[in-house]
């Protein structure tokens, strides 16, 4: 078994070399189709942290009366805060309600700003959701809550807003899966035409081997191990690509106006966190999938030309 793999893997290199320029192209073809695809799905995931930034907001406000004990709110707070569906909680006591409603008037109205009391505005809780379908459940949560507990004043939210978060967010989310669905399919296809071109270039080789009864394995591996190897050299590639540009602009360029502007605008959203061992595995996942794509393509193209 093994020697047999040996041979494989050594009429596998002799294809490479002789292969020439169809080689090159077969590894330029990878590495495009890795780094566009590999650009997409960022962006596609970028728009996805943009939609939870969105989502995660205060849309549902709790609101005490004026002079309700903090301990009282802080309960209320933990208990919200312990139910999955809520992602975050913001406490404003009645100094800091005033405090934002003066700031807001001061820009609309100076002297209804000057004019506002202490103690007019009541504490209130912006709750924010990990996910807006969960909102109906929350706010009748909170209704139920109202009705018997006489701290709370109000329980406001827009019934229209979520309503229309809701079908907004369905359908960016449906659109961007179907465009990211669709380019996979043409990259597949467009990577295929490239190991069926290479594939019918050696049909006459294939067909010699057949008449010397070569087996299926001995005449399938070269050719799928060929195409493992542009696959995982494309994807290599393409990620040293990447690599090199995000290096350049945030390492190299790091106090430049345009990359403070980028990270001023991006770095609020919910990034996760990634450790040096995350983008190893990162790393080698991409080579495997360019190995599996390559291998995959060439064990497609090739059984036409097999019998």
């Amino acid at each position: 078994m093994f020697t047999t793999f040996k041979r494989a893997l050594g009429n596998t290199f002799k294809q490479i070399r002789r292969s020439g320029w169809l080689a090159w192209a077969s590894v330029m073809v990878m590495t495009l189709a890795f780094f566009i695809t590999t650009i997409f799905l960022f962006l596609a995931f970028l728009s996805n942290l943009f939609l939870q930034s969105i989502e995660n907001q205060s849309h549902i406000y709790v609101f005490f009366n004026a002079g309700t004990a903090e301990s009282e709110i802080k309960a209320m707070n933990d208990e919200l805060l312990a139910m999955p569906e809520v992602y975050h909680i913001e406490y404003t006591d009645e100094q800091g309600a005033i405090s934002e409603f003066k700031e807001v008037q001061e820009k609309k109205d100076p002297q209804l700003a000057q004019n506002i009391r202490n103690n007019v505005l009541p504490p209130s809780l912006g709750i924010r959701l990990h996910t807006i379908e969960d909102a109906d459940k929350i706010i009748e949560i909170l209704s139920l809550a109202k009705e018997s507990n006489e701290n709370i004043y109000d329980v406001r939210f827009s019934k229209e807003s979520i309503d229309m978060i809701k079908t907004l967010f369905y359908w960016l989310r449906l659109a961007g899966g179907i465009i990211v669905g669709l380019l996979l399919v043409v990259i597949f296809f467009f990577t295929l035409l490239t190991v069926e071109f290479r594939t019918f270039s050696r049909s006459e080789e294939i067909g010699i081997m057949q008449l010397v009864g070569g087996s299926l394995w001995f005449i399938r591996s070269p050719f799928i191990f060929e195409g493992a190897f542009y696959g995982a050299v494309g994807a290599f590639i393409s990620s040293s690509i990447i690599f090199i540009i995000y290096f350049v602009f945030f390492v190299i360029n790091r106090d430049s106006a345009a990359v403070n502007f980028v990270i001023s605008m991006l770095g609020s959203l919910n990034w996760p966190k990634l450790e040096a061992l995350h983008y190893i595995g990162l790393f080698l996942s991409t080579l495997l999938a360019g190995a599996l794509v390559g291998s995959f393509n060439s064990i497609v193209a090739i059984k036409k030309y097999i019998s």
